[in-house]
């Protein structure tokens, strides 16, 4: 112990050279002043001057004849009523001398004075400071403030030196010990602004690293890796460690650090150290090491650093990374680092990085392994370039079973011969795995899709992407097995079992988080196609919104927007949407699995005559289909598009070809049988003959097998064809049952917290309200369109359309047309339920007809 019972050295009790928080020195000047003594408690962190406060106090109490004892242990303990006890350092007493303490206190036999480290561990020692404290508040040292030190220098302190003090303040931490070294090598004098403080701040480095070294050793583990990475604090483990960092005065409260210890600690580091650090986890943060090494290397460092990544890649790809990039800097060899770089921006979604990356690893004199093929004929699909995915391929000679279905994905994507003949090692046992199952599922479901057009190759295709999404598998590949099992589903007429595929990729994160946004414009795809607009549009903002998409997405994107907006907008609004998707299909060579967003984009362009914008991209796919032998599953749904791009152009001649192409494929595709009738009953509507029976059975032919937009287009133009009433009424009805409306819903959210919408009331409850059909009627006149325009885009009779006009002028009291249309525009500002977009017109309707006479008959 300090406190010596016949020791009478004044010197050591001396306070006022002793730096101290200004409440606790009013509170011991009281305690000092008093004329009988009380219970106290000191409590203060290693360094903060307990041991010397009790030693003032002791001689203190000896001056006013109180006759105090220093305990050292149970022995010392007085036994006459009325002694008073110093205790120094009580935390390092056993708890039976502090039982016996304790219990002399609250017999009021003694009086008790002792110091104590913050938050002691022992129970019977917060109990007996608990009882101390209700004497009066503790003195509590440690911690010093900007007036602590200003009274303490007991002078005025100018600006220069409040400026000064402040930072030696900041350096500190204000640790009362580290302040008051500070403050002796800087002199007594207050600073005048000139003074070196990085000077004095190393000169403390060995007097802060002599304190650490005699720390325990597990102690000085945990208080060097919280002066190397802060964030270690947060981890639930490292309370005790931060505490008891703490206690020793070279930590503030929580563990947060002290800046002057930080860097004589960091200062004082070896790579060895760092590694120990490293390898028990105490040091995590890939920066810091980076900081810390210094621009030097160290192989086990970068060993360290690269097994983490590997363990970091799967659940956080970011600091995967970062671990891959410290490793990078600690000497890490570039060929090891290469693939998981790659991999690791792969996860992040940034193409050209993961690109860059292994392209330096296919530079080198080694021959690729499979998974650098993999990952190269990846970002070369995702870069819209299919044929060089394949020819990656070629050039490497994968040899395992996933590397090489995967070679199959691209070879079949660019038209290429089926790779099951290329050069391959002896097979070897394996033991089936999910991701294995799942790709040879994958390889012998796509295989029979280019030989045949039955369901065979699509069950095969589901079960592997059910397979695939239970491998948890975040690997690169060329498409992704719910992508083709969908796209197969849809060339065979099963849009919903494309949807239900696509959902369940969806929901099980199939391929990771690359591979969410283009599952999501897939699952947006489907969902116009089967007439759910407001589903394809939330899936088409999810897919977009926050990212940047590949190009090969990207070209997904725009055609969903384009169909979106020729099946609901404008006439108007497709030109602009188009002008912008036109920058996709230049960046993107077509492949087997985008055939039919081209057909969309053929559509579209014939439509705003732009056709030749896509000729170079449709010669492309013909030389894909060609080279795979003209699969009809794959090869139908393009030739549909290309019949009605050749209506909308006015071309007998290249709507005849493929009309011939749909009736070839008829033999071998029952979705081609169905489509080449309908093209049969088209052809015959463009030159004038309208067979009702035909048209409505062709028409609800299309929506059964996901072509509902067609059907009711069909059926639309039929009734425009026609001059009997009751078959303009029967199609005009098959068309809106076929392509339904769609209402805007309220957000879910929006209900719940307001309750259900109530409705406006309806026409026949209140003069001047429009109802649905009247409004829809109304929004298209306000657009200037004519009785027949009118009809055409709602799938009305323009007789009709002129009887609507009639009611609504009475029902305004519109006065001459100027009238008319004002009283418009108030009733659909004022109108909570605005009508819904109009649908695009029937544009081969208004064909000249000497073109569409010249149509031949199929």
């Amino acid at each position: 112990m300090s406190i010596s019972n016949t020791s009478s050295d004044a010197a050591h009790g001396d306070l006022e050279s002793l730096l101290l928080p200004r409440v606790a020195r009013g509170l011991l000047d009281a305690f000092v002043a008093a004329a009988d003594p009380t219970p106290l408690a000191v409590v203060g962190t290693a360094g903060s001057g307990k041991s010397r406060v009790l030693r003032h106090l002791f001689t203190a109490l000896r001056a006013a004849g109180a006759s105090p004892v220093a305990l050292t242990h149970l022995a010392d303990l007085p036994s006459r009523q009325g002694s008073v006890i110093v205790v120094d350092d009580a935390h390092l007493l056993d708890d039976a001398t502090l039982s016996a303490l304790t219990e002399r206190l609250r017999a009021g036999t003694a009086t008790v004075i002792l110091s104590t480290r913050p938050d002691p561990e022992s129970a019977t020692l917060r109990a007996l400071v608990d009882d101390i404290e209700r004497h009066q508040p503790p003195a509590l040292l440690g911690h010093v403030s900007m007036a602590d030190v200003a009274a303490h220098l007991d002078g005025e302190a100018t600006e220069a030196a409040r400026a000064c003090i402040a930072r030696l303040l900041e350096a500190t931490g204000g640790l009362a010990w580290l302040t008051a070294e500070a403050l002796m090598l800087h002199g007594e004098a207050l600073c005048d602004g000139r003074c070196d403080h990085d000077e004095i701040a190393q000169s403390l480095y060995d007097l802060v690293s002599h304190r650490i070294d005699s720390l325990d050793p597990s102690l000085r583990l945990a208080v060097e890796a919280l002066c190397l990475d802060e964030s270690s604090a947060l981890d639930v483990s490292a309370g005790p460690a931060c505490a008891a960092g703490y206690d020793a005065g070279l930590l503030q409260r929580g563990g947060r650090t002290v800046p002057l210890v930080r860097d004589a600690v960091r200062a004082r580091l070896t790579a060895d150290r760092l590694l120990e650090l490293y390898s028990a986890r105490l040091v995590r943060d890939a920066a810091s090491v980076q900081a810390l090494l210094g621009g030097a290397t160290d192989a086990r460092v970068a060993s360290a650093l690269l097994a983490d990544g590997d363990r970091e890649l799967p659940r956080d790809p970011a600091k995967a990374a970062e671990l891959f990039e410290a490793a990078d800097r600690a000497g890490a060899s570039p060929r090891s680092l290469a693939l998981r770089r790659a991999r690791a921006a792969w996860a992040l979604g940034d193409v050209d990085a993961a690109g860059s990356f292994v392209d330096r690893l296919l530079a080198g004199d080694d021959a690729p392994g499979d998974e650098a093929l993999d990952m190269a004929a990846a970002v070369w699909a995702t870069r819209g370039d299919m044929d060089l995915g394949a020819r990656v391929y070629a050039g490497g000679m994968p040899t395992t079973p996933e590397s090489r279905a995967k070679w199959l994905i691209a070879a079949a994507g660019a038209g290429h011969a089926d790779p099951a003949d290329a050069p391959a090692p002896a097979a070897t046992r394996t033991i089936p795995t999910a991701h294995g199952v799942s790709l040879e599922l994958l390889s012998r479901g796509l295989r029979a899709t280019l030989d045949t057009d039955d369901h065979h190759g699509l069950q095969d295709l589901v079960r592997a992407s059910e397979m695939y999404t239970a491998s948890g598998s975040d690997a690169p590949l060329p498409e992704l097995p719910a992508v083709i099992a969908a796209l197969v589903a849809l060339h065979l007429g099963e849009a919903a079992v494309a949807q239900r595929v696509l959902d369940a990729a969806v929901a099980g994160h199939q391929g990771g988080a690359w591979a969410a946004p283009r599952l999501l414009l897939w699952r947006a795809w489907v969902a116009m196609q089967r007439e759910h607009h407001a589903e394809a549009e939330k899936a088409l903002r999810a897919a977009t919104s926050g990212r940047t998409l590949a190009v090969r997405d990207r070209l997904i994107a725009d055609a969903v927007e384009l169909a979106l907006v020729r099946r609901n907008g404008q006439p108007s609004e497709l030109a602009p949407v188009w002008q912008r998707a036109q920058d996709s299909l230049l960046r993107v060579q077509v492949d087997l699995f985008t055939l039919i967003p081209l057909g969309e984009f053929a559509v579209a362009a014939a439509r705003v005559g732009e056709f030749g914008a896509v000729r170079s991209q449709l010669a492309q796919a013909e030389r894909i289909l060609s080279g795979l032998g003209q699969p009809a599953l794959w090869a139908t749904s393009l030739q549909w598009s290309g019949l009605h791009a050749s209506i909308l152009l006015g071309s007998p001649e290249e709507l005849t070809v493929h009309a011939r192409a749909l009736r070839s494929a008829a033999e071998r595709s029952p979705l081609a049988a169905r489509l080449a009738r309908a093209g049969r009953v088209w052809t015959d509507v463009l030159t004038g003959a309208v067979d009702a029976d035909a048209i409505e059975e062709a028409a609800e032919g299309l929506a059964a097998c996901g072509f509902a937009w067609d059907g009711a287009r069909l059926a639309s133009h039929g009734a425009s064809k026609s001059t009997d009433r009751r078959v303009i009424a029967r199609l005009l009805a098959c068309a809106r049952q076929l392509h339904p409306r769609e209402r805007v819903e309220a957000p879910a959210a929006a209900v719940a917290d307001t309750g259900p919408i109530p409705l406006p009331p309806r026409a026949a409850e209140s003069t001047g309200v429009l109802s649905d059909r009247e409004r829809e009627v109304a929004a298209l006149v306000l657009q200037g369109k004519t009785y027949a325009e009118i009809g055409e885009t709602i799938f009305i009779s323009p007789r009709t359309a002129e009887h609507h006009i009639a009611r609504i002028r009475r029902r305004l009291g519109a006065t001459s047309r100027s009238d008319l249309m004002a009283r418009l525009r108030m009733a659909l500002d004022d109108d909570a339920h605005g009508a819904d977009p109009p649908s695009e017109p029937p544009v081969e309707a208004r064909r000249p007809a000497r073109v569409l006479a010249s149509v031949k008959p199929l």
